[in-house]
């Protein structure tokens, strides 16, 4: 009993949406993480010179004011004079006053949100205007120079937290660069395993088509092609097999009769009729149209000749059960050509005509008379038995 297993069929769908959304994919990433990368660069550009201009308005107004305070110190040994002391109060006023007319302070404050503590101090630093001119003798500066001390603590100890980062709006924006770093980096992963992905989709693409090419995709089984480059491979590796080129017979009058549908179920059946024959040397492919090949290698210590025609008699028979086409049942022939090929003692174009002719030849037999089996044109020598070499697994 012969159970006929499924042709072999490459499933492809789903494939070509799917590489167009990852090469839609891929580019778009490699956008979006351009654009990430810039926006990480000028928040980072951003945050470092705000915060050099900061330290930069902080170093001058905090060299100012350890001048006044050191001038007030002298005045209050005797050391200078009170003249000296205003000098140097009105280049502490002058550097508030350069920076807050500066187009620089709005970032700062942006950065730092120290636009209202700036303020604060210039008005505290305004303040001390009167009290300076109301300064009559050195003991009188005492109070004055503890308020601008405690002033400037004040100041620099706002300095000194700010840029520790512990200023909320600092902190936000650093968050903010920390967040963007870590966007880039799943942007960067996904780019690449995208890559791979269309690499490995490419790959088995590339697969899919080589297949296709080596296949018929009617039947399902190896075509033309895939048939030339075994021959030559086989040459080359100096293999002895027997080549059958089978063409049904009478298979244009059921195209006829029962139409192409019927005739492309026909050559279905045919091919998985052969496909399931196949075992360890044994190959099958469809030439074009109605025609096939098989071939046979050959294991050393084996009569060619006689395994040969005993598998032609097996083919025969395979041929010539009975196939359900339309609610019919149709039982075809065929013509076999036979060429055995033996390393140096023919070509391959010699084989195939030697198989085609040998087709021919039956094929003629066919349309003068009614076909007869093909055992009955080569029975198998009486002195042996059928052997165990043609078993399918």
């Amino acid at each position: 009993m012969i159970i006929f297993k499924p042709l072999k069929v490459f499933n492809l769908a789903g494939m070509p949406w799917m590489k167009k959304l990852l090469f839609l994919a891929a580019p778009l990433l490699i956008v979006f993480t351009f654009v990430s990368v810039s926006a990480l660069e000028s928040n980072a550009e951003s945050v470092s010179k705000n915060q050099n201009l900061a330290s930069w308005f902080m170093m001058q107004l905090g060299d100012e004011y350890s001048q006044l305070i050191f001038q007030l110190h002298e005045y209050e040994v005797g050391r200078a004079t009170k003249d000296d002391a205003l000098l140097q109060y009105e280049i502490l006023l002058s550097r508030f006053n350069s920076i807050e007319v500066s187009s620089q302070i709005n970032r700062l404050h942006d950065t730092l949100g120290s636009l209202q503590t700036f303020q604060h101090h210039f008005q505290l630093v305004k303040d001390y205007e009167h009290a300076l001119l109301q300064l009559s003798t050195p003991g009188e500066s005492i109070v004055l120079l503890n308020q601008i001390k405690a002033d400037y603590d004040e100041l620099m100890g706002y300095a000194l937290k700010t840029f520790l980062f512990s200023n909320n709006a600092l902190q936000s924006k650093y968050n903010h660069i920390i967040s963007q770093r870590w966007l880039i980096h799943s942007l960067l992963f996904s780019t690449v395993l995208i890559g791979l992905i269309m690499i490995y989709l490419l790959k088995k693409e590339s697969e899919a088509h080589h297949k296709l090419a080596m296949y018929d995709s009617l039947t399902g089984i190896h075509n033309r092609l895939w048939l030339n480059r075994k021959l030559k491979t086989m040459e080359k590796s100096q293999h002895v097999f027997a080549f059958y080129l089978i063409d049904l017979n009478g298979f244009k009058e059921i195209n006829d009769t029962l139409g192409h549908g019927a005739g492309d179920q026909l050559l279905k059946t045919v091919a998985r009729r052969l496909d399931n024959l196949t075992h360890e040397g044994m190959d099958v492919a469809r030439m074009g149209g109605d025609e096939f090949a098989v071939i046979q290698a050959f294991p050393h210590a084996v009569n060619h000749e006689y395994v040969a025609h005993f598998l032609l008699n097996t083919l025969d028979h395979v041929m010539r059960i009975p196939i359900q086409l339309k609610d019919r049942e149709v039982t075809v022939s065929a013509s076999i050509g036979l060429s055995i090929y033996v390393p140096g003692s023919k070509s391959l174009s010699e084989l195939l005509q030697e198989a085609d002719f040998s087709m021919y030849e039956m094929k003629q037999q066919f349309k003068i008379q009614a076909p007869a089996p093909a055992a009955s044109m080569y029975p198998p020598p009486p002195s042996q038995s059928m052997p165990g070499y043609f078993k399918r697994q």
